[in-house]
Order: C-alpha cells, then structure tokens, then sequence
C-alpha cells in the first residue's frame, strides 16, 4: 500500500497531507513553514513518494526534503496527468486548477464537473464526462473584493469578514458586506445555471479557503470538499507511480 506526503504551497498558507493509496491519514496547514515542521509532520513514517505543487517561490528545504523519497515530482506542465489538457496556454495554467480537475474527475469519473475554488481567486474549471479538461473562468476573491472597495475609493473601510449578511446593508459595513456576498453567490449560480444548461447531468463541487461562507448558499445541490486540491495532487502522484 503507497503512503505518500502532498505539499500545495498557495498563496495564503503550505498545506500538507499523507495518504495511504487515496485516504488521507493526516493533515495540516501553515503560514510560514518551517524545515523543523516539516520533519515533525513526516516524522518516522516511511514514504513512498512525494510532489509538490506551488503558485510561489517554494523554500529550497520543502525540495531538498521531499526529493529524498523514491518518487519525486514538482508539478510542471511537463508532468503526466490521468486528464487531458484542452487549454489554449497550459504552460500558465495554475497547478492548484490541474489538481482540482484530476480530483474531480476521480471522484465521479463519468460525469462533467464543474469545480468552484473560493480562495484568493474565485476558480472555475470544468471537466468532461471523457475525462477533458476545458478550462474555466477566473474572478476576484472574498478578500480580494473587501480590499479593492477600499484602496480604490477614499471613504470606503475594510471589512474583512462577512458571515452574517443580508440582502440590504443598514450601514456601510453591512453595505458592502451585502455587495461583495451576495455579489458573490450571484456570480457563481450564474456560472452553475449556464453550464446546467449545457450539460444537462452537471455535477457541482466547491472548495477553497473560503468554501464555508457559501456552501450552503446554492438553490442547486453541490459536493463540498474542503482538502479537494490535495485529493488531486496526490491522484497525479498515484498515476505516475504506476
């Protein structure tokens, strides 16, 4: 039985995970990794491989550690995926959006998924019941929203969390709580509404930092997954390993 350590370096925090086969065993997150960490996850456990995935200048410790074991990979375009690719520029395509389009293919390799990544960014990334990726659509996070109301305007405060909001704010605050929210929740039935249309046995997951602002937020039933880009990861080191 394979064990293997995960490492999605993102944008906001190091997320790590080791699987036996395709169940995850254990788990963490970190805002500034450490080399003493890293030892203190992995431990006295024996590995039979690693990747990485990174959208940032990755430590130089996470490779070196990580490269030690029997199967090695640091996610490139060049990497072997158990999906095909129909992407105009896959050589910019992110890895956090390659792993969530192979994990959701797993997870219900016979239908066309649409993937919603509430992080930084909101992503958007399909893939087809004949396991093709087709691409998708990129937007403004949560954050990202709050911060731009207030560095692009001279009154306007930062607000930096937002779980109690209603349809029409009493004050400014509560203003733009309601905007970016529901701005929000709007955007994304509209995108699940235009791909139902079109694929009429649409399966919809969503995850991400986010993902608990809006998981209960869909008239349309939808899949939450909270660790989904690592699920994806570790499928990408399983594919090559055989």
């Amino acid at each position: 039985m394979k064990r293997n350590i995960v490492c999605d370096l993102g944008n906001t925090l190091c997320k790590l995970a080791i699987f036996e086969e395709s169940n995850i065993i254990a788990r963490k997150h970190f805002e500034n990794l450490t080399e003493t960490e890293l030892d203190e996850f992995i431990g006295s456990q024996k590995l039979n491989g690693s990747i990485i995935s990174s959208v940032i200048n990755q430590e130089t410790f996470i490779n070196n550690r990580l490269s030690k074991e029997k199967k090695f990979i640091n996610l490139s375009k060049d990497t072997k995926l158990p999906i095909t690719l129909n992407y105009k520029t896959p050589e910019t395509l992110g890895n956090d959006r390659i792993a969530n389009a192979v994990a959701a293919n797993a997870l219900f390799p016979d239908a066309d998924v649409l993937v919603i990544d509430c992080g930084t960014c909101i992503k958007y990334d399909f893939v087809t019941e004949r396991n093709v990726y087709q691409g998708g659509a990129i937007s403004p996070g949560l954050k990202m929203r709050f911060k731009a109301l207030h560095d692009f305007t001279q009154k306007l405060p930062l607000v930096e969390d937002a779980e109690n909001f209603s349809l029409i704010g009493k004050s400014t605050i509560e203003s733009i709580m309601s905007g970016v929210m529901n701005g929000m929740i709007n955007e994304m039935e509209g995108f699940i509404e235009k791909y139902s249309n079109n694929y009429k046995n649409l399966t919809v997951i969503l995850t991400g930092g986010d993902l608990t602002y809006f998981e209960k937020a869909f008239k349309k039933p939808i899949f939450a997954h909270s660790f989904l880009t690592l699920l994806g990861l570790n499928e990408i080191l399983l594919f090559n390993q055989e």
